[in-house]
């Protein structure tokens, strides 16, 4: 997959989102499963683990700086950036899901700036079955 973006802040994102996953599950029984997909305008990123899912009382601020659960050097910072570097990109994340038997995050973004629509908008990425 070929795209027009930022390669050191792009590998920023998928470090930082790994980095959590990887501190949510004991190092014994670490499972994250990626997936991308792409079509002629845009990328479609998934990051799936099997952690314990993110707790109620920040999903709603998950994307703020300083918002943190469960670790005990956290600052914070690593969703707030990943956030940022992907709307830098014209993209959006979100949490797809989570639950006590994992979390995917989902990340959307053009394969350039002109991937977006004039509303400043990605065309919807079809899925794979």
């Amino acid at each position: 997959m070929e795209g027009m973006f930022d390669a050191r802040k792009i590998e920023r994102v998928f470090f930082n989102l790994l980095l959590n996953a990887c501190e949510a599950v004991a190092p014994a029984h670490v499972r994250i499963v990626i997936e991308a997909c792409s079509s002629l305008a845009s990328f479609e990123v998934r990051v799936t683990d099997n952690g314990p899912g993110i707790p109620e009382s920040i999903r709603e601020s998950l994307f703020d700086p300083f918002v943190s659960s469960g670790k005990p050097n956290g600052t914070g910072m690593g969703l707030a950036i990943v956030n940022r570097i992907i709307q830098d990109h014209g993209g959006a994340v979100c949490v797809e899901k989570t639950s006590a038997s994992g979390t995917t995050f989902l990340l959307k973004f053009p394969r350039s700036l002109a991937g977006l629509d004039a509303g400043g908008q990605l065309a919807p990425v079809p899925h794979s079955a």
